[in-house]
């Protein structure tokens, strides 16, 4: 007979960059968060909260995909870049924030040509305040936005600016 053992909490995985610490500050400080979660732009965990481990891999899979979703439903308004910040789904029991760390280094440095950003997502209960989540969320992503991208080998956009 096999015993299977529960899967292991991630509310303080260190990932390659050890953000985890800031994501870990982050759930206990803003009220209604639940977990939190730091991801590239194609679905590899960089630090997470809050979250078992396969709740972590499922997230960071299914949050890179809106991100890509949204970045490129915006371009139907004409923008060239995109200009997608952050998106929100809303479900019974769940608010999922999902926030491009894109827009923050380029505000920092004015340019957004080279830069491959991450995806910070969050958790809420339902009664959060999503405003507050939101406001929070951009702070933070302000907060360490250098550590939060990084440039391409050529310096060229990896998707061609879309």
């Amino acid at each position: 007979m096999t015993m299977h053992k529960p899967p292991a909490p991630a509310t303080s995985v260190r990932v390659d960059d050890g953000l985890s610490w800031l994501l870990t500050k982050f759930v206990e400080r803003v009220t209604g968060v639940s977990g939190a979660l730091l991801v590239s732009r194609d679905g590899l965990k960089m630090a997470v909260s809050g979250l078992q481990i396969d709740q972590a891999d499922r997230a960071a899979a299914w949050m890179a995909s809106l991100h890509s979703l949204a970045r490129s439903a915006g371009s139907i308004s004409g923008s060239e870049y995109g200009g997608f910040r952050q998106a929100i789904v809303e479900d019974d029991s769940v608010l999922v924030f999902v926030m491009s760390a894109d827009h923050a280094m380029a505000e920092q440095t004015g340019d957004r040509t080279g830069l491959v950003g991450s995806v910070l997502g969050v958790l809420a209960s339902p009664g959060a305040d999503p405003n507050t989540v939101g406001f929070e969320m951009s702070l933070l992503v302000k907060s360490v936005a250098d550590h939060l991208v990084t440039a391409t080998r050529n310096g060229e956009r990896p998707d061609g600016g879309r």
